[in-house]
């Protein structure tokens, strides 16, 4: 069960915006920035387009803040028509420059990365696909011919086989 923002128990006004993006839009994207003394990139991730869309959750990693949430909502625009996304294509009409591809995040990955949607779906199983962007070279970071650069921006929360 999502929560909901009539529930007594999400009064806060940090809870009442972000549910409120969701019953709204359809989804909420969050911007998560690295901490002075941490290292590794920035993401962001949706909340909302399983429960609205029955649309895997999208995160994205490496990229500026302000591009990865205008990507997010440029996938969510396609789902909320009719779009979907799905693990192993290619798809051209997500980034200007370049396709993208998406993997399934293994579950056992969420607590690290997926704070709010984890509150939302309040215990709920939920599926979340990674949106990967590739190298000039066009490789993506699970290719060993990928550069390191792009590599160390996006972590591989699929499980790999």
């Amino acid at each position: 069960m999502v929560r909901e923002a009539g529930h007594p128990d999400n009064s806060d006004p940090a809870d009442q915006k972000f549910l409120g993006q969701i019953e709204t839009y359809g989804w909420n994207v969050t911007n998560v920035f690295r901490r002075e003394g941490q290292t590794g990139p920035d993401w962001s991730y949706s909340t909302g387009l399983f429960h609205t869309f029955q649309h895997p959750e999208i995160v994205i990693f490496g990229l500026e803040l302000d591009n990865m949430q205008k990507i997010v909502n440029v996938v969510g625009s396609e789902i909320k028509g009719g779009g979907k996304f799905e693990s192993g294509n290619e798809y051209q009409n997500v980034f200007a420059r370049c396709g993208c591809q998406f993997r399934p995040v293994d579950a056992s990955r969420y607590a690290d990365y997926l704070g709010w949607a984890i509150w939302f779906y309040d215990g709920d199983p939920f599926p979340v696909l990674q949106c990967f962007w590739p190298d000039r070279e066009g490789h993506y970071p699970w290719d060993p011919a990928c550069s390191a650069g792009v590599v160390e921006l996006q972590p591989l929360l699929f499980k790999l086989s």
